[in-house]
C-alpha cells in the first residue's frame, strides 16, 4: 500500500512556494520530469487532485489546502526533531522562518543581530510584507513566528506583546497650521495614509470612530517610506510610527503637537498552536521578551 512520506510533502509544498514544477525542481535540485511524478503519485494517494491551473497558473484545490496544511506541520515537526537531536549532540542548528509587517521591520533586525551571533548555525528566513501578505503567509502557516501589531482574531494563535508602537502626526518642516490642537482640529487636511488593512491605519480608523472624526481629504500610499517622503516635500499630513520616523533626517518632517498622540498600541509575536516551536523559534522567542510575559490568543481584528 503506498503511502505519504515527507519527500513527497517537501516535494509538493516546493511547488506551492515557488509557484511552478520549474522553480520547485530547481530548489531541490530534482529534473523536472521527477518532480511532476512525484506530485501524480502524491495525488494518487489521496485520491484527488491536488493541484489546478487557470490561465497556466497553479492553484490549490481543496484536497491540496489540506495536503498543504499537513505537510507544514509534519515537516515544521521533522526539523524540531532534527534540531533536538543536533541540541543533545552538542549542535545548535536549524532554521527560523520569521515574517513581519513592514512598520516592524526596523524593530527586529536590531534584534537579529545578537542572536545571530550566539546560534551562528541557525539558518535565517527574513520576510517583510505590508498586513496582507503576513496575514496570508500564516493562514498558510509558512513561518514559524510573525510580528503584527493587530494579530487576526483566531483561538489557533498565541500572541505575545513584545514592544510598544507609538504614532505620531507629522507634517512637512515649512508647516504652519494648527498645533497644540485635536485631531478633530486637523481633519479638513490632506492625510497620507497606508492601504486598507494595515496595522497603522487600522489603528488611525478606530481612534476616528471612537471619537467622530472624517479625515475628508486622503491619499493613499502603500509604503511608510514613500509616506515620510512625500510629507517632507509638503503633500500632506500623515500618522506614522515613531520608529519609521526615526530612520529618516529630522529636519525633513515636523512631529505637531497634537491631544492624545502619540497613539500607543504593542506589536506582538504571534505563533501557531499547532505548529510544533522548534528550538531556535524558543530562544528568538526567549530574546524577544527576557522577562515574564503572558502569551494570550488572537486579538478580535478580522
Amino acid at each position: 500500500m503506498n503511502t505519504i512520506t515527507f519527500r513527497l510533502l517537501e516535494v509538493f509544498q516546493h511547488v506551492v512556494d515557488a509557484g511552478s514544477v520549474t522553480a520547485a525542481s530547481n530548489a531541490l535540485s530534482l529534473s523536472q520530469p521527477t518532480v511532476s511524478l512525484q506530485l501524480k503519485k502524491l495525488s494518487k494517494i489521496v485520491g484527488m487532485p491536488l493541484l489546478e491551473y487557470v490561465h497556466g497558473k497553479a492553484t490549490m484545490t481543496t484536497a491540496g489546502e489540506a495536503v498543504y496544511c499537513c505537510a507544514q506541520e509534519v515537516l515544521s515537526s521533522q526539523r524540531k526533531l532534527n534540531s533536538q537531536v543536533h541540541a543533545i549532540q552538542g549542535l545548535e542548528v536549524g532554521t527560523l522562518k520569521l515574517a513581519v509587517v513592514t512598520s516592524a521591520k526596523y524593530i527586529i533586525p536590531p534584534l537579529l543581530t545578537p542572536y545571530c551571533q550566539a546560534h551562528p548555525n541557525i539558518d535565517i528566513h527574513f520576510t517583510v510584507g505590508n498586513r496582507d501578505r503576513i496575514a496570508n503567509r500564516l493562514r498558510h502557516n509558512k513561518d514559524d513566528l510573525y510580528i503584527f501589531s493587530y494579530p487576526p482574531a483566531s483561538d489557533e494563535l498565541q500572541c505575545l506583546p513584545i514592544a510598544q508602537n507609538r504614532l505620531q502626526v507629522i507634517a512637512p518642516p515649512d508647516y504652519t497650521g494648527p498645533e497644540h490642537c485635536s485631531l478633530a482640529a486637523l481633519a479638513s487636511c490632506k492625510f497620507l495614509l497606508r492601504e486598507a488593512g494595515s496595522g497603522t491605519r487600522r489603528a488611525i480608523e478606530e481612534y476616528c470612530v471612537k471619537h467622530d472624526i472624517e479625515l475628508s481629504r486622503t491619499m493613499i500610499v502603500e509604503s511608510n517610506e514613500a509616506i515620510r517622503l512625500a510629507v517632507a516635500s509638503g503633500l500632506g499630513l500623515a500618522i506614522l510610527s515613531e520608529h519609521t520616523l526615526a530612520h529618516g533626517p529630522d529636519e525633513q518632517v515636523k512631529v505637531l503637537n497634537v491631544n492624545d498622540f502619540p497613539l500607543r498600541n504593542q506589536w506582538q509575536a504571534v505563533t501557531v498552536k499547532s505548529r510544533p516551536m522548534s528550538l531556535a523559534t524558543r530562544a528568538f522567542l526567549d530574546q524577544l521578551t527576557p522577562g515574564p510575559a503572558t502569551i494570550t490568543g488572537g486579538m478580535n481584528v478580522q
